[in-house]
């Protein structure tokens, strides 16, 4: 599989929780990464090409599948913690990244709290702990302006952002199923470094520029009789999938926000419940995904889609 590193220029803005500015995420889900790529394609190759490659999406017959985009800092790419390690330790706990072949151990069934003198990026980022970090959070007080008067009133409120650092950013993967898909994919992953991911694109933010890619490979030793699949994406299961899952270890995050489209861009999409990055199921490896249908009611341009589609690798179950 391809990794692609991405290089930003400037701060990005990652929303948590919709009409909540004050804090922002720390990397770029695949759903989110996905709706950029797919405005992008659009800007390229026009409608008719876009949905063409979404029929083979809704198919479930992609032509490739990506990963959230999670931190690189120096020469090392950082991994989520799988949530069936459940360390004793209160400072483990904290540990939401590890490096890649720490990651690889636990994988292949190595408990975190028996690993020493690894490298890792804390869940929480406080002023101690930014400086352990690959990035730095800011909280910038903003005002907002009357359209009638230009005064701002009380309409004062904190905008979260996070700065990367020299010599870090944030990197995805892709398993291409189609290698003829490469060059249209690359090429729209170009327009995106230009047109920006997140929040206030509009004054510059979210820029980017692919510092690398290249193959990734990993060393992961598991027992063909003791196996699960850790994902290292969202996941939204079809519904024949669901009694595979029920088992497991995960977490679930609720998706909203806005429709981003040349249509309309103020109207909310309908929520939905996805598996977290990090989450570890049973043996299944017929996980797929789908495109959840998240139109409005009152939306009639076209579908709108959020990604959900499975990006997993196997892992040892015993720790």
């Amino acid at each position: 599989m391809n990794y692609y590193k991405l290089l930003f220029k400037s701060s990005i803005h990652l929303g948590e929780r919709e009409n909540f500015l004050e804090s922002t995420d720390i990397v770029i889900h695949s759903d989110t990464l996905f709706s950029a790529f797919c405005n992008c394609y659009l800007l390229l190759y026009g409608e008719s090409e876009l949905n063409n490659l979404l029929d083979r999406f809704l198919k479930g017959e992609p032509p490739f599948i990506i990963s959230s985009a999670f931190p690189w800092w120096e020469d090392k790419f950082y991994f989520p913690v799988p949530l069936n390690q459940i360390p004793k330790e209160k400072k483990l706990k904290k540990i939401k990244f590890v490096e890649k072949d720490v990651w690889e151990k636990l994988l292949s069934g190595e408990k975190l709290e028996n690993l020493n003198n690894f490298k890792s990026i804390p869940d929480i980022t406080t002023d101690d702990e930014n400086k352990k970090t690959p990035y730095r959070i800011i909280t910038t007080p903003r005002v907002a302006l009357s359209r009638l008067n230009n005064h701002p009133g009380e309409n004062f409120f904190h905008f979260g952002e996070v700065f990367y650092k020299e010599n870090s950013g944030l990197f995805f993967l892709v398993d291409f199923k189609d290698e003829n898909i490469k060059e249209k994919f690359e090429a729209t992953l170009r327009v995106m470094s230009h047109e920006g991911i997140g929040g206030d694109r509009t004054i510059g933010k979210g820029f980017f520029e692919i510092k690398g890619t290249g193959e990734m490979k990993f060393n992961i030793e598991i027992n063909s009789n003791s196996f699960g699949y850790v994902t290292l994406s969202l996941y939204y299961p079809k519904e024949e999938e669901i009694k595979g899952v029920k088992d497991g270890y995960y977490d679930i995050v609720e998706r909203k926000g806005y429709i981003f489209s040349p249509y309309c861009k103020s109207l909310r999409r309908k929520s939905v419940r996805m598996f977290a990055e990090g989450s570890v199921f049973f043996t299944n490896p017929e996980m797929i995904g789908t495109l959840a249908n998240v139109t409005p009611e009152i939306f009639d341009k076209h579908t709108v889609y959020r990604y959900g589609f499975c990006f997993a690798l196997p892992c040892k179950l015993e720790v």
